[in-house]
C-alpha cells in the first residue's frame, strides 16, 4: 500500500484542500484506489470532483 497527496479545490468545502489517498500496488504495477481522507463517494460532488479526478488518473477504481 502507498499513500499519495493531492492538492486542489474542494467544492464541498469551498476551498483548496490537500487530500491523502491510499492505493494498493499490484505486482504488475497497477494501482487500485482504496480510500481517501475526504468524503469521496459519499460527497454530492464526487461525480465532478476535479481534485479526485487527478488522484484517480491511472488507478483502477
Amino acid at each position: 500500500m502507498t499513500e499519495e497527496f493531492f492538492n486542489g479545490f474542494c467544492k464541498a468545502q469551498n476551498q483548496s484542500r490537500m487530500v491523502i489517498c491510499e492505493f494498493e500496488i499490484a505486482s504488475d504495477g497497477k494501482r487500485s484506489f482504496i480510500e481517501s481522507d475526504c468524503a469521496y463517494g459519499a460527497c454530492s460532488h464526487s461525480a465532478e470532483c476535479l481534485l479526485m479526478k487527478q488522484a484517480l488518473e491511472g488507478a483502477d477504481v
